[in-house]
């Protein structure tokens, strides 16, 4: 497998395969299908230019994996970093994939953070698992954080600390 940053020309696979992850599992994003199905390829690339966005690739080459970091810009929250929009297709979900993409993403956020925090809705046993054996510490418990089709879904607030 290979993982790298992904680039705005990685634009039109990226957008697919967050789509099926918000169409499939749309309690484990802040974001909506509906909205995001309508971002044009020319704003996905612009936020691939700028952000860090890393993508895991099969053997065929194949985007199956994604992760986002944000880190802070803000004078006083520069030392934290967010991990965001985690997805992994179901045919590479057991194959370490998801591990790797992770560890990438902290690996980037230890160059310039002390702290990296990510959200993981409660229900989704596989991912805390994932991060609980990164390192990643449960802080708080965010109750009602999301609505789908009015129904409520908690999410547990997880930290990393590097110091």
């Amino acid at each position: 497998m290979l993982i790298r940053r992904l680039a705005p020309e990685d634009a039109k696979a990226f957008k697919s395969l967050r789509l099926e992850g918000l169409k499939h599992h749309p309690e484990a994003f802040g974001a909506s299908y509906d909205e995001e199905a309508t971002q044009p390829l020319a704003q996905i690339a612009q936020n691939l230019e700028a952000g860090y966005i890393f993508g895991g690739y099969d053997s065929t080459g194949e985007l199956q994996g994604v992760i986002g970091l944000k880190k802070g810009t803000a004078h006083k929250t520069m030392h934290i970093a967010t991990i965001w929009g985690m997805y992994v297709s179901p045919d590479m979900r057991g194959t370490g994939l998801a591990k790797d993409l992770l560890q990438t993403a902290v690996t980037e956020a230890r160059n310039s953070c002390i702290t990296v925090r990510l959200s993981v809705v409660t229900s989704n046993e596989p991912a805390k698992r994932l991060y609980e054996r990164a390192g990643f510490k449960t802080w708080a418990v965010n109750t009602r954080a999301l609505c789908v089709d009015s129904v409520f879904f908690d999410e547990l607030l997880m930290r990393l600390d590097f110091d």
